[in-house]
């Protein structure tokens, strides 16, 4: 159990992970607290910005299952490419945002 944040003093900070393959259909979600200072970019495993994949919002409210949306793009558009998830977080007057878990998968059928 846990999260990531910011560490005391610090504005803010990004999260990447390894190389993922989306699937087919693929959505991301996650939960979080303090959404609104949560952006995601999508990366190549050089760590290359994907062109579209820039400044995902993550859509609130905070809690389980919040969604990612980029302007334009869907996710589904890299279905079976490797790709790097980066979370920039960013300390708001709102809260300080906190991310507990962040899941790659397949679009439920109806969603």
């Amino acid at each position: 159990m846990g999260w990531l944040g910011l560490n005391p003093g610090v504005e803010e900070g990004t999260i990447c992970s390894a190389p993922v393959v989306v699937p087919q259909d693929g959505v991301i979600r996650i939960n979080a607290d303090g959404v609104s200072g949560l952006s995601v970019d999508l990366l190549d495993e050089r760590f290359q910005l994907l062109a579209g994949f820039a400044g995902g919002q993550v859509a609130g409210p905070d809690g389980l299952d919040c969604s990612v949306n980029w302007t334009g793009k869907s996710l589904a558009e890299l279905g079976g490419q490797s790709v790097r998830v980066q979370v920039s977080i960013q300390k708001t007057d709102e809260a300080l945002p906190r991310v507990y878990a962040l899941y790659l998968g397949a679009s439920e059928v109806g969603s």
